[in-house]
């Protein structure tokens, strides 16, 4: 890879995420002391985190892109998120001041020297590289979906850590490929707006894109904390124990809780607290640990009725009600 090329990892955040971005960005700096790190706000509410900037050492990115790409989003929105359309504001990224980069939304912790896996897109000669699949996030089952897969594409990547190039896309393309998507909404995801969106401008480009555990090997294929399995120290890198597994002892490079609110019984709680409270003094930790403790008592009754599917059921029947 040439010197000249700058490199380095975007991230998305604000004050509501607060606390899963300090765990984020001590595990990033832990592992990345000296990698350029660059913040793309994900709206206006982050005076909180923008005081972090000289502790980690990172720049924050605004763009004049960013009302446009918000706009590009709320034409995908279907009313299921308010703040979906901020969510299109990473994508500023194709065109911002790093030339190979990673991007990482911050509910996730970093286990790993990101480096090597930047470098992969010129090394193994690919324009994106993604981690998590789920198709069903992206793409409605129906014969668009069945056309992509018939042909090779249609992975359905997870939009919140990949990397590329600076260039793949522009603004105008995104716009073009927008309004072409838009024809066919009803095929594409109704709540994951800038997933589907990210996915069906890779696939209708089309890039050379791949996965980076099938592209680099020897590391886990999801970094998914919902998954049942043991995470494990050695030699100062992350593992992951999953005997009879596919991933059995293999590195975890990324750990993510994508979809799982921040509480007392999240999955892997250890491995967020090693790095939420690190430098910070025990008393904090515990004064944490019963907030979230009090919290869990107060919420998790509403997140009960919440899930029950006859619960779930009434609620939506009677808010598609209302809107009639």
């Amino acid at each position: 890879m040439s010197q000249e090329l700058t490199l380095g990892v975007y991230f998305s955040a604000n004050d509501v995420v607060y606390d899963w971005t300090i765990a984020f960005l001590n595990s990033f700096r832990t592992f990345n002391p000296d990698l350029r790190l660059i913040l793309i706000p994900f709206n206006e509410q982050c005076d909180r985190l923008l005081q972090l900037q000289e502790r980690y050492n990172f720049e924050v990115y605004i763009d004049p892109s960013f009302p446009r790409l918000e706009a590009i989003g709320q034409a995908f929105e279907l009313g299921h998120t308010p703040t979906g359309p901020y969510w299109f504001r990473r994508y500023a990224a194709f065109w911002g001041p790093l030339n190979r980069f990673m991007y990482l939304d911050a509910r996730q912790v970093v286990l790993a020297d990101l480096k090597p896996f930047i470098e992969a897109l010129d090394q193994f000669g690919f324009d994106f590289i993604h981690y998590d699949c789920a198709i069903d996030q992206v793409y409605e089952p129906g014969v668009f979906r069945q056309e992509l897969l018939r042909q090779g594409r249609g992975r359905g990547f997870n939009s919140g850590r990949w990397a590329t190039r600076e260039g793949l896309f522009s603004l105008e393309e995104f716009e073009h490929l927008a309004a072409e998507a838009l024809k066919i909404r009803d095929q594409l995801n109704p709540r994951n707006t800038d997933q589907a969106f990210i996915n069906y401008c890779c696939d209708m480009k089309p890039v050379c894109y791949g996965h980076f555990a099938e592209v680099i090997g020897g590391i886990c294929h999801t970094g998914w904390a919902r998954q049942p399995r043991k995470i494990y120290q050695q030699d100062g890198k992350y593992y992951l124990w999953d005997y009879g597994g596919l991933d059995h002892k293999k590195q975890l490079f990324l750990l993510h809780w994508a979809g799982h609110p921040l509480n007392i019984f999240m999955p892997h709680r250890s491995v967020f607290c090693n790095f939420f409270f690190r430098n910070e003094p025990i008393s904090q930790y515990l004064i944490t640990y019963l907030y979230a403790v009090f919290e869990y008592l107060v919420n998790n009754p509403i997140e009960v009725m919440r899930k029950n599917r006859h619960i779930n059921t009434l609620y939506h029947l009677v808010k598609r009600t209302i809107s009639l």
